[in-house]
């Protein structure tokens, strides 16, 4: 009955930390586009600085409750099984992708966009109708999160093959 409910916990902030990632970059950033270079960059700035730390509880709870699902409630009570079994060896890998997705949308994703959004050449050059350098690095954003996706693609896969 635990693990039944520890497992709902742990769907429930997958999809939220998913969604929350899903919905900046796919519905929020799109969305802000209609707006003025100085209101979208306000808009974004001020939307992650809010959610980052939330998406960030989300991944880490994500993590630790998968865990908690793999070796203490769960099947995983020795090394050996983890590199022995199915179930353990792909319960290494999306563990291990769960801690380097969450690690590159922190460390590297989120730095960067802050980097970017917090720069005022590139804004300015924009205002000014010279966009060709803020859309390079709009574009080298876009490429880096894109290894957060794959991360959560990668974790899904492992998950439906369980």
């Amino acid at each position: 009955m635990f693990r039944t409910g520890l497992l709902y916990i742990h769907i429930l902030l997958a999809m939220t930390w998913v969604g929350g990632i899903l919905f900046v970059g796919w519905g929020l950033f799109p969305a802000t586009m209609k707006f003025g270079y100085a209101l979208q960059r306000k808009i974004l700035l001020a939307v992650m600085k809010w959610a980052h730390p939330f998406l960030i509880a989300a991944g880490f709870f994500v993590i630790v409750t998968g865990f908690l699902l793999g070796v203490t409630f769960g099947p995983l009570t020795s090394i050996d099984l983890m590199m022995e079994t199915s179930y353990g060896r792909k319960w290494l890998l999306a563990f291990g992708t769960g801690i380097f997705t969450l690690f590159w949308g922190t460390f590297v994703g989120f730095l960067q966009m802050k980097r970017l959004f917090q720069a005022d050449f590139y804004w300015v050059e924009a205002e000014n109708g010279r966009f060709l350098p803020l859309y390079k690095e709009l574009f080298r954003l876009a490429l880096l999160e894109s290894v957060e996706g794959l991360g959560f693609l990668v974790l899904l896969y492992i998950m439906v093959t369980f």
